[in-house]
């Protein structure tokens, strides 16, 4: 239900004549609000509906209400940033709801604490409530989850775990899906407790949590993705202290995994996290391109970053970026010494690495840069793909064909809206190049090469309307 459709379900409800409903509905409100929340007095509005609802389902009147109520509270003066009061109130509510509400609702409460106190500094405290609650939740999945028929079969021929779908009104699958996420909930939760504890041995039992999130979860939803992105970090902070069990590679394994859930599309804002660690593991790692493959995923996460929204994090990925940049620029110069030609700008690193990698590597690089590139506004877009298709043109005549023939290969594969603007920047860079006559023989050659039939014809209709004349 919309908030509107809330609002006026409250109005239809007199708090004289039903008080327990006027306050039900009150409580509905409240958190749809405090959900759609855009402005600080969203919340206050939110806070004041569910104080007038407890004043009516009081805790001794109606205990497993009032904490639900409570729990809506703390979730505001979360949001709010009130860190201890957010906590106080999880508390209340956890103990009101511990042994009235069913199972999974007071392991929920259980891990809203352990959160909270995460987030009030206080670690050790979260360890142990989030102790309880994977105990809590562990304890009960037999009944919810287990196979052995003989075990579980009722009198009227149900298993107990269909009888407590059929009685709760759901699927046995939607029970299952629902402990999943709980059980990873609370072990992802475990494990930033650990790590915010910080001792190696904490360190490991936050990688097992992590591990044991990652089997407990549905694979492609958000939380699979954190724990992967959680197990990634960890293993780098280990490596960072010498730990002998752990490499590198670890952790960019790690991140390439959680980079598989955690989409630009979907998720950006994790997407762009994910990308800046991903950028630190290679850095850790060091193997031949490492660099560069670094200076082209912490690029992607810079893009997405807002300094206005993401201050810490916009900052961070600059200086990633420009670290990066400056260890690049030493080694290109201590490779090249004084025959160093004019700066070509950033991408020629990247644009090398696509030349010297395999054909896989090769292509998948381009098709997510050149992915990344079709989700701009235009102006951004064609500066996107100026800067690679520049770059790329930068090179040697061998390499350029062989990054040039999987680019364009890649392109017939996405928008048509990016080709027709790539074809636009290739007759672009081509016309302002020195060696204008040789980029165009080699682009020709490609088309010839690797496009057949209608798409041959359409490449080059797309690069004659913008005037490209075949040698």
């Amino acid at each position: 239900m919309s908030v509107e459709d809330l609002e006026a379900a409250l109005t239809s409800v007199r708090l004289a004549e039903a008080p327990d409903d006027w306050a039900l509905a009150a409580y509905r409100l409240a958190v749809a609000r405090s959900e759609a929340a855009g402005r600080p007095e969203d919340i206050d509005q939110a806070l004041e509906l569910l104080d007038k609802a407890a004043r009516v389902l009081t805790a001794e009147r109606a205990p497993l209400e009032h904490g639900r109520i409570l729990t809506a509270a703390a979730n505001c003066h979360r949001s709010a940033g009130r860190a201890e009061r957010a906590l106080e109130w999880f508390e209340r509510a956890a103990e009101l709801l511990s042994s009235r509400a069913p199972v999974n609702e007071q392991a929920g409460a259980l891990i809203n604490v352990g959160l909270a106190r995460c987030e009030a500094g206080k670690p050790a405290a979260a360890v142990d409530v989030l102790d309880r609650a994977v105990d809590l939740i562990r304890i009960s999945q037999p009944a919810l989850v287990s196979t052995n028929d003989d075990d579980l079969t009722g009198d009227d021929g149900r298993s107990e775990q269909q009888a407590v779908a059929d009685d709760e009104g759901g699927s046995v699958q939607d029970i299952d899906d629902e402990v999943s996420r709980l059980l990873g909930a609370a072990l992802i939760n475990r494990a930033q407790a650990r790590q915010a504890l910080g001792s190696d041995d904490d360190l490991h039992s936050a990688i097992t949590d992590y591990q044991a999130a990652a089997a407990a979860l549905p694979a492609a939803s958000l939380q699979a993705g954190m724990a992967a992105h959680g197990l990634g970090a960890t293993i780098l902070e280990l490596c960072g202290r010498g730990a002998a069990l752990w490499e590198p590679n670890d952790a960019v394994e790690a991140f390439e995994q959680s980079l598989s859930v955690l989409g630009h599309h979907s998720f950006p804002f994790h997407h762009a996290v994910a990308r800046h660690s991903l950028a630190l593991a290679y850095e850790a790692r060091g193997r031949p391109g490492d660099l560069a493959r670094s200076l082209n995923s912490v690029h992607a996460g810079v893009a997405v970053f807002d300094p206005r929204l993401h201050a810490t994090h916009w900052r961070t990925a600059h200086a990633t970026l420009a670290r990066i940049e400056a260890k690049l620029d030493v080694d290109e110069h201590e490779a090249e010494a004084d025959t160093r030609g004019p700066r070509t700008g950033r991408l020629i690193h990247v644009a090398r690495l696509l030349a010297h990698t395999t054909e896989t590597e090769r292509e998948t690089l381009l098709r997510d840069r050149l992915l990344r590139a079709s989700t701009l506004p235009p102006t951004a877009m064609r500066a996107d793909l100026e800067a690679l298709i520049g770059s790329v043109a930068a090179l040697g005549a061998n390499e350029h064909r062989e990054v040039l023939r999987t680019m364009i290969g890649v392109l017939m594969e996405l928008p048509d809206e990016l080709l027709e603007a790539a074809c636009g920047v290739l007759c672009l860079v081509h016309r302002g190049h020195d060696l204008a006559e040789r980029l165009d023989e080699t682009l020709d050659a490609v088309i010839n090469d690797r496009l057949f039939g209608p798409q041959r014809i359409r490449v080059r209709d797309l690069l004659e309307a913008n005037g490209w004349v075949r040698p």
